[in-house]
């Protein structure tokens, strides 16, 4: 799909980047294009599962009970995706990705405590057949959170 996108559709993305619920007619207006245009653009985008408008909450900001963690693994190879399969079964997963270097996979957690990230990552992550090694890092603070590629260009293969 990202062959796909051109000047307008990264710009769609960018307004509703900075407002996700920034209205159609608002975001055409600015750009010179009509209101049908821009809603064609971004069901177009989000049909293709490219673009998906979700609200973000950080729990540190919200003086939220929970705190995020990072759960590096180094796994068997012959049962990387049935871990990725398991590790996004579970509702304080939330985020699993393949990752190259030290370790194969990367799973973010939402816990309330240090106790809770102890029986998730000693008694839900760690008994997953084919988990080799798994590291844990709490979050302490996020910097920065963007999901666009940094100058809105689709990057060269």
């Amino acid at each position: 799909m990202t062959d796909a996108l051109d000047s307008l559709d990264w710009s769609v993305i960018r307004a509703l980047e900075e407002d996700g619920r920034r209205p159609f007619r608002e975001i055409g207006r600015a750009l010179g294009v009509s209101e049908a245009t821009i809603r064609a653009r971004v069901r177009r985008m989000q049909e293709s599962g490219l673009l998906r408008i979700v609200a973000f909450t950080d729990p540190a900001r919200v003086q939220s009970p929970y705190q995020l963690a990072l759960v590096v693994m180094r796994v068997e190879p012959s049962r990387h995706e049935a871990i990725v399969e398991a590790l996004s079964r579970h509702p304080e997963v939330s985020y699993v990705s393949t990752v190259m270097g030290r370790a194969d996979i990367l799973a973010e957690v939402l816990v309330r405590d240090q106790k809770q990230l102890w029986e998730i990552v000693s008694r839900k992550i760690r008994v997953i057949e084919g988990v080799v090694d798994a590291e844990t890092m709490l979050i302490v603070e996020v910097h920065k959170l963007r999901y666009v590629l940094p100058n809105g260009e689709a990057a060269e293969s």
